[in-house]
């Protein structure tokens, strides 16, 4: 009988050991990751996304699922950003949908963003026009080509995979061109900065396309960074800077000057306040993500300085800034 018994308990735990394992497989494998959900759209927040963000979406999620294995670096790049970055600005204002617009920012536009705007790039056959071919001319440099196409010169040479202020060229030599003059002409913004400041952030799109995502400091409560709509009236490398209370005026590499390393002014018209614009800084309190400046937008200065060579002058193309909220 106690051998019976004994039989019974080990037939049990047995059977109680396959029923747990089988499970655990199931669980296991039901844990790995499907390749197809990597190229799902965001699903944050609410199920669906709002009207106006939904058929660009839609789109982007499309072109990116038959973009390959590095939809980033597609041939069609371009328009699968173009996509994206119209469903991100339709998903502006909308906190319901912010986890949504993060992950799509996440996922999807910073590493396209990068892989357009911030490497060696070329997309001779870009549907979204903003990319074109260039063959070098003789007597051609890189300020002078960017000049002509509303760019500035440390951009074209960022897509050439050269330093910055590179001036070499060859005769023959192909480049890539961001056509931001045509597209003025054709009724685009060619570069527009959207600003939260209850986000603490800045975006920046270059022909409608999403470039970079920046995280910022703006005004103190007792001097808060007026919100609107304007643009960029001066773009100044190693600024002076005029200190406010002793009206002092302070060069560049000054210690008491707190500007950093540049300076991009904004038109007083439609903030209804002059003297604000956007900086680095060199002061004491150089903390990102808080209510501290005199009004100005402050970003760290190694992206303060990418900020500035990605855009151009006020009078090669403009630059519309929008502030919120």
């Amino acid at each position: 009988m106690r051998a019976f018994l004994v039989l019974v308990v080990l037939a049990a735990a047995a059977g109680g050991g396959w029923w747990w394992w089988s499970n655990r497989s199931v669980q296991i494998q039901g844990a790995e990751p499907d390749p197809a959900a990597l190229l799902a759209p965001p699903t944050l927040g609410p199920a669906e996304p709002p009207a106006a963000a939904k058929p660009h979406l839609d789109e982007g999620d499309r072109l990116w699922a038959a973009a390959g294995a590095d939809p980033a670096r597609a041939a069609n790049a371009p328009q699968i950003a173009l996509a994206y970055s119209r469903a991100l600005r339709a998903l502006y204002g909308l906190p319901a949908h912010e986890e949504r617009a993060n992950r799509l920012v996440a996922e999807r536009l910073t590493p396209i963003g990068s892989a357009l705007f911030f490497a060696k790039a070329t997309f001779p056959n870009d549907p979204t026009g903003t990319f074109a071919v260039y063959q070098v001319k003789p007597g051609d440099n890189p300020d002078k080509i960017s000049m002509v196409h509303g760019m500035s010169r440390e951009l074209l040479n960022r897509l050439r995979g050269r330093d910055p202020n590179d001036a070499r060229l060859q005769a023959g030599q192909t480049l890539t061109l961001i056509r931001a003059k045509e597209q003025t002409e054709a009724g685009r913004e060619p570069y527009f900065i959207h600003i939260d400041k209850s986000a603490f952030r800045l975006d920046l799109y270059i022909c409608g396309i999403f470039a970079r995502r920046y995280e910022i400091t703006h005004g103190a409560p007792e001097s808060p960074t007026p919100v609107g709509n304007t643009a960029i009236t001066q773009r100044e490398w190693h600024p002076q800077w005029t200190h406010p209370v002793s009206k002092k005026v302070l060069p560049y590499g000054d210690p008491e000057n707190i500007l950093g390393p540049i300076w991009l002014r904004f038109d007083s018209a439609g903030i209804g306040k002059d003297g604000i614009g956007i900086h680095g800084y060199t002061g004491a309190d150089a903390q990102i993500g808080i209510m501290a400046s005199n009004g100005c937008i402050r970003l760290r200065n190694d992206q303060a300085e990418e900020l500035f060579q990605t855009l151009p002058s006020p009078q090669r193309a403009k630059t519309i800034v929008q502030i919120v909220d």
